[in-house]
């Protein structure tokens, strides 16, 4: 009988794997399949005066096929608050950062997912555990309300948890975008930071 209920249990786990980590191993096999392939640049039009205005908030990473509307104003100090949104399968701006467009000195701070929102985390937002394929020049666009904003990957970092520095970064040369992620995949113990500048 424990046999049984061993099998019966190793089979549940396995299928629950497998449930879980679907999204991610999509979103790493269709990396894998395409990344040789050149990266078509998306170019934004201004909107026209006739043409209706898009009224999301939305983040779209051409190179690693990333696309996802982004939630305003979610601290990144309340776990509660943003387990709750990120479980939207949205990532979200931190509350204190800047809106996109918002000019020189000024920064824009998005986050994905958080291994501390449980498993579930890997299924929500597993394009962005692809954040660490960016390179230097890889393009990032932001649609805020309507605006489209065309940013340029110029650095990545890897820091520990409690390096903020990073929420209220400013630099009076450019306009940044600043994209998180937890590292290595599927654990807290490093936060990945990618920088774009606004282009």
């Amino acid at each position: 009988m424990p046999f049984y209920v061993a099998n019966i249990l190793f089979l549940s786990a396995l299928i629950y794997g497998i449930y879980l980590y679907t999204p991610l191993i999509k979103a790493i096999g269709y990396y894998e399949i395409n990344k040789n392939k050149e990266v078509e640049i998306i170019v934004m039009p201004t909107t026209a005066p006739e043409a209706p205005i898009d009224a999301t908030y939305k983040i779209i990473i051409p190179k690693i096929q990333a696309e996802a509307d982004v939630r305003e104003n979610v601290s990144p100090f309340d776990q509660a608050e943003y387990n709750r949104v990120l479980k939207e399968n949205v990532v979200a701006q931190a509350s204190g950062s800047f809106p996109p467009g918002s000019g020189v000195g000024r920064s824009t701070y998005i986050f994905a997912h958080s291994t501390n929102a449980g498993p579930s985390s890997v299924r929500n937002n597993a394009v962005f555990y692809l954040l660490g394929k960016l390179e230097v020049d890889d393009q990032i666009v932001i649609n805020y309300h309507g605006n489209h904003k065309n940013y340029r990957v110029y650095e990545k970092k890897v820091v520990k948890p409690n390096v903020l520095d990073f929420l209220t970064y400013g630099d009076p040369t450019r306009e940044v975008l600043i994209l998180q992620t937890c590292w290595p995949i599927g654990t807290d113990w490093n936060r990945l930071l990618v920088l774009a500048e606004a282009i």
